[in-house]
């Protein structure tokens, strides 16, 4: 019997209670896609990140939530490079990751902080009606502000509503929303109100419902954030300040108990979005084998 070398890490935690946790794999013997999926099923993380070297700075990633594989994952690309550092695998520097989403560029500091380079997004391939969405949230179709949508590797759809005590009062239909999401192509829905705004920057609370992916929902998401902050410059709710640059804080997972807060940095030119990238910290929760 084999084993392979596998990591729990809360990536994204504001403290010591919170982050979302992201399961790492070492793939240092190759799996197929079904013994992945059982791996994770097994594991029970929301997403399980499985990882080999292809070349030097350059590593493959499948991800695998509890139900089905996923083109990419933010909080675990997060694990995996800290956890490729912790190894001794890698130093600090840059990386690719090869994904089924396409390159991602990585960033890993000698203090551990990791930043991914999203793709630069796209727009408008989920349309989404406020009358379609409010039932499935418990929500009366008034409370629903826009409804838009977003991608920068998933297909995200943005919900945006007037307060926290709105956001705190969402009832999701979790039944329901796994048939919406599966049969609109949707991976995630984000729920999210502002909280406070200036010139370069903005804050807002975020509640990522993954119904398509996998889990309900998830205490920190990088992929969801990277999307919303291109959508909230799109739709001029986040503006950028000297230098183009704008940045989106989103606290996410509190109201699970898990605490967590992700930060987004858009470089812009004019109108255009020229780049984003989401970073932050993951924190070792558990290491081990997984016997196969």
């Amino acid at each position: 019997m084999e084993s392979l070398p596998v990591r729990l890490y809360a990536a994204f935690a504001a403290d010591e209670t919170g982050g979302n946790m992201g399961a790492v794999v070492f793939e240092d013997m190759p799996l197929w896609p079904a013994a992945r999926q059982r791996i994770a099923a097994d594991l029970c993380a929301p997403t399980t990140g499985f990882v080999r070297e292809l070349s030097d700075g350059r590593y493959e990633t499948r991800f695998h939530s509890t139900r089905s594989e996923m083109d990419m994952c933010g909080h675990v690309t997060l694990a995996i490079f800290v956890a490729l550092k912790e190894d001794g695998r890698i130093g600090p520097g840059s990386y690719i990751q090869q994904t089924a989403a396409g390159e991602i560029g990585v960033e890993v500091t000698s203090d551990g902080a990791v930043t991914l380079h999203q793709p630069l997004p796209s727009f408008d391939r989920n349309e989404v009606m406020r009358e379609e969405i409010a039932p499935l949230l418990g929500l009366e179709q008034d409370l629903v502000w826009r409804v838009t949508a977003s991608s920068t590797a998933l297909r995200h759809v943005f919900v945006q509503l007037a307060d926290l005590e709105t956001l705190a009062s969402i009832r999701p239909d979790d039944t329901a929303l796994r048939v919406f999401c599966r049969d609109r192509s949707i991976d995630t829905i984000g729920v999210w109100c502002r909280q406070a705004s200036g010139l370069g920057k903005a804050k807002v609370r975020l509640r990522d419902l993954c119904h398509g992916v996998g889990d309900p929902e998830e205490a920190a998401s990088g992929t969801t954030n990277g999307a919303l902050a291109c959508d909230m410059f799109r739709s001029e709710n986040l503006l950028p300040g000297a230098g183009g640059t704008a940045v989106l804080v989103a606290e996410q997972g509190f109201e699970m108990g898990r605490p967590s807060i992700v930060r987004t940095v858009l470089g812009t030119a004019g109108r255009e979005i020229t780049s984003v990238s989401v970073g932050g910290y993951a924190a070792l929760r558990m290491k081990g084998e997984f016997l196969v």
